[in-house]
């Protein structure tokens, strides 16, 4: 396979700019297969792991770049920024690399990022992200915002709102039945839960269950 001249030039680049000092976990990116893969990636307020993405256009790629600070690599929605404090190309390491206005499609990533364990109050600002099971059929994920953390397992199962990913979800919109909680759990701790739920529908049973992370 050739590579991609792109991706050429951006390597060329990276080589004639000044590398940072070692550190450990950077971004790498594979010029051959025009791939970037991040340890951690904060999208706005959300953080993924294990995150891969494939450059579309690097846009403007800048190298030092002041504006770049902290350990995670970043992307800023609304100014279409990647932020890369570290990034590894071969044996070199670059600091505070940043891509303006890129295109990329995303590969796969590990999951999401919970928060540090949570020992304040509640309160809004949070985010939810939900993902619903239907029928054994995953569907796509949710994610609610200013959201109010719970402080407790009853607080969270007794919420009803929070059935309505379930309730309202797109495989069962069609049927008419009986809801039944068959399962509630909530570790406050990590700000996650699940809840599992019976739709009894012609005489069948079917099992619907949702997964619930704050962060």
């Amino acid at each position: 396979m050739k590579p991609n001249p792109k991706n050429l030039a951006v390597a060329a680049f990276l080589v004639s700019a000044m590398a940072g000092a070692q550190a450990a976990d950077p971004a790498v990116f594979d010029g051959t297969a025009g791939t970037l893969s991040m340890p951690v990636l904060q999208i706005d307020n959300a953080k993924y792991f294990n995150v891969v993405i494939k450059l579309l256009d690097v846009g403007e790629l800048k190298a030092g770049d002041p504006a770049v600070v902290g350990e995670d690599s970043q992307f800023i929605s609304n100014g279409k920024l990647l932020y890369l404090p570290r990034l590894a190309l071969g044996k070199d390491i670059f600091t505070q690399v940043s891509l303006g206005n890129p295109s990329f499609a995303l590969v796969s990533y590990g999951g999401v990022v919970t928060t540090p364990p949570f020992t304040g109050t509640g309160g809004t600002g949070h985010l939810l992200d939900v993902r619903v099971t239907a029928v054994a059929t995953a569907q796509n994920p949710i994610t609610l915002v200013n959201v109010t953390r719970p402080m407790s397992q009853q607080e969270f199962c007794s919420d009803a709102s929070l059935r309505l990913p379930i309730t309202q979800s797109q495989q069962q919109s069609a049927l008419a039945g009986n809801w039944t909680i068959k399962a509630c759990t909530f570790n406050v701790i990590e700000g996650t839960g699940s809840i599992a739920m019976t739709l009894s529908v012609s005489g069948l049973a079917l099992p619907y269950s949702a997964t619930y992370v704050y962060h």
